[in-house]
């Protein structure tokens, strides 16, 4: 499995339950988040990637030989221990047209 992918799935079934009207697009690729603004109807969109490497909240603005805190801190209160639903991804078949435009377009390609 890959790194960060349970702690994703944790966070995307957190963030669905928390916003209302929440839902997966892209294959599971992305949160939508639907919300109003000035009497419009908008979509935030959030996409989760796990960061290569770990850094503390402020480390972007730390002195050298500052001190941070531990960033394991901020895991408390989390359950880590219990199955989070598995995203299943679906194929999508091309249709007869489709593939009609592909033969088409290699023939006209000379392939």
């Amino acid at each position: 499995m890959a790194r960060g992918a349970v702690s994703k799935q944790l966070i995307t079934k957190k963030l669905l339950s928390t916003f209302e009207g929440a839902f997966l697009y892209n294959d599971g690729k992305e949160i939508r988040v639907p919300i109003m603004e000035d009497g419009e109807l908008i979509q935030v969109k959030v996409t989760l990637t796990a960061a290569k490497e770990n850094v503390n909240p402020g480390d972007d603005n730390a002195i050298p030989g500052e001190v941070t805190t531990n960033a394991t801190a901020y895991n408390e209160g989390i359950d880590f221990s219990q199955p989070v639903a598995k995203i299943e991804a679906k194929v999508v078949e091309p249709t007869d047209a489709e593939k009609q435009n592909v033969r088409d377009l290699l023939e006209a390609l000379g392939l």
